[in-house]
Parts: C-alpha cells; structure tokens; sequence
C-alpha cells in the first residue's frame, strides 16, 4: 500500500504531542522555521490547533504555501528572524523548532532559543533539537568556530551546528525553564548510494 508522503511526520513530533495532550495552556503555536516542501505545521493545523510560522527563507515559506495550497490548507505563516521575533512576551502556548536552529551558529543559536522562550507562555512547552557530534558528517567542511562548520548540501554552502549531549543543556542556562524530556537519535540512512549516519538530541523544556 502506498502511503502520501505528505501525510508523514517525524516520529518525535508524536511524542511532543503526548506531552501536549497533557497540558492545560492554551493559546497559539508557533514553528519557527516553519518552510519547506512539507512543513510541520500541518499536521499541527490538521489535528485542530492554531498555529503561527515564522519563516527566515523567502524560497522555504513560497515552498509551504505551495504545499498548503495543493493541500487546500490554511497555513498562517510569515517571513521573519526567530532572534528577533515580532511578538509579545508570554503570547504563544507552546512553541517549537525543527532540524532548524542548528544552521545557525552557536552566538545566534542562544538569541534564538532566548526569543523562543521570552514568547512562550508560563508553563508552555518548548521543543527542539540540536545535530549531534556523533552524526558521521560532523569535522567535514571549513571550521569557523569550535562545532560550527560551512558544509556543501545539495551544491549549496550551508551552516552546521553540532553539540555535545552535555553542551545543549547549556543553551538553557539563565532561563526559567525545566527540561521534561531529553533524548539521543541515532539514524542510519541511505542517501545517494551512501549509507549515512545522523544524530540528534531532541529536547522538550517548559517554562517555569
């Protein structure tokens, strides 16, 4: 049986739904970093839950509005800097982040997680995940800084981030949050004749 790929998300968002379910906050979500040809706030949006994007990439946010367009939904999403986020303090009632904060560097990374968590309501959820120096690409590419490397993707020159398991807590320290869930991914997958080896450390905090 052929499945839609469209109709397909990441397993950890399922388990930031879990966490979901059980919370009494209500208000908004946003994705930041919300483009892309198959952007996860669908899913958000088809399972009844109002949801805001905010989206860096001109080219990524014309790929989900294309999407939402062939899908026939309302996908309320807009250009914009999550290290700068025009929104009020204690607005959204959970926020997340996706395979995105780790194209930035380490400096930008902080201010980002800084905005994400200054919008979020009090006991809001945040979830996002950081790439892992045990990924198999991590090394490859021109180092500007300790664990921040310009890498080639699809011919294009791209940032990437990698942190170890300890590091990522640090990107938490001085907020008033408490981390309810961490975990380490290890994927193997084939890409190009190449069986490639990704990590990642997903992490879901709430807002004290």
């Amino acid at each position: 049986m052929k499945i839609a790929k469209e109709l397909l998300y990441p397993a950890p968002f399922y388990n930031f739904l879990n966490y979901l379910s059980e919370s009494d906050v209500t208000g908004p979500i946003l994705d930041c970093g919300s483009g892309g040809p198959y952007p996860k706030q669908a899913l958000f949006v088809m399972l009844g839950f109002d949801a805001i994007g905010i989206e860096f990439s001109e080219e990524r946010l014309e790929m989900a509005q294309d999407y939402a367009k062939q899908q026939k939904l309302e996908l309320s999403m807009q250009l914009g800097d999550m290290r700068t986020m025009p929104f009020e303090s204690n607005y959204f009632g959970h926020v997340y982040s996706w395979n995105t904060i780790f194209h930035m560097n380490k400096k930008d990374i902080k201010k980002a997680i800084g905005e994400m968590i200054r919008v979020l309501k009090q006991r809001g959820l945040f979830f996002v995940n950081f790439l892992s120096v045990d990924s198999e690409f991590y090394g490859e590419g021109e180092e500007e800084n300790p664990g921040e490397f310009i890498q080639t993707e699809s011919d294009e020159k791209v940032m990437h981030t990698f942190f170890t398991d300890e590091e990522s807590d640090g990107f938490f320290e001085n907020l008033e949050i408490e981390i309810l869930f961490k975990e380490k991914r290890i994927l193997h997958k084939k890409l190009e004749d190449r069986l490639m080896k990704d990590s990642y450390i997903d992490c879901i905090v709430q807002k004290k």
